[in-house]
């Protein structure tokens, strides 16, 4: 399977110290995960100056570039599959390309940090959207399969300092970051179904193992 790899959860997962667990999570190798190749020129940058936006921290920075050095290297999109994209608000080009590439390759996942274009390929026309059921994992998916595997104390530590990058995982893990299991887990299921039940047949698939 072909694991494709947007900025955003790139950066989220980066900044939470997740990014490098993200083979031991998903059983996919990084030989079988790919990226923009902006994400590289932003993330080598950042190693020097982080941007304060994309990248904030050196170190999150570091992961970045380290876990995209295993990756594959180049992304090849067919241009004219751009074309469902270009007027959907929500969806900018890095998002087009990757879906494109998503719709192109059968045996191949998503993982999103972007809910916008989410919510943004949801609202398509439904001959556009089943090409995508199923077959998109969120960095909700990852952060719960952390708490499965390792469990609470190990994901604080991780996500709490920079939890505030990503809105709905501020809110999983509370404003003090002390919530209690059963709370983060009605956190992440709510954020979760919300995405699922964008469309029908959903565009999610059903956990991070089950993207597989």
């Amino acid at each position: 399977m072909l694991l494709l790899i947007d900025v955003d959860a790139l950066c989220k997962l980066a900044h939470w110290r997740l990014l490098a667990e993200l083979p031991a999570l998903t059983g996919v190798s990084w030989h079988d995960c790919a990226t923009l190749s902006s994400a590289k020129h932003r993330a080598r940058r950042a190693v020097d100056k982080p941007d304060g936006k994309t990248f904030r921290d050196v170190a999150a920075a570091q992961e970045a570039v380290a876990a995209i050095g295993h990756m594959q290297s180049t992304l090849d999109v067919n241009p004219q599959a751009l074309g469902p994209f270009e007027d959907a608000p929500g969806i900018d080009p890095g998002e087009a390309v990757l879906l494109s590439a998503l719709a192109a390759h059968s045996n191949a996942r998503l993982l999103t940090g972007d809910k916008r274009a989410l919510r943004a390929l949801a609202a398509l026309d439904a001959s556009i959207t089943q090409a995508y059921a199923n077959r998109i994992v969120i960095v909700e998916h990852v952060i719960l399969a952390a708490l499965d595997e390792r469990g609470l104390t190990w994901l604080r530590e991780r996500v709490c300092p920079w939890k505030d990058i990503d809105k709905a995982v501020g809110v999983i893990m509370g404003s003090r970051c002390d919530l209690q299991e059963a709370a983060v887990r009605e956190g992440i299921a709510s954020y979760i179904d919300e995405m699922a039940e964008l469309c029908d047949p959903s565009i999610l698939a059903n956990g991070l193992r089950n993207a597989t």
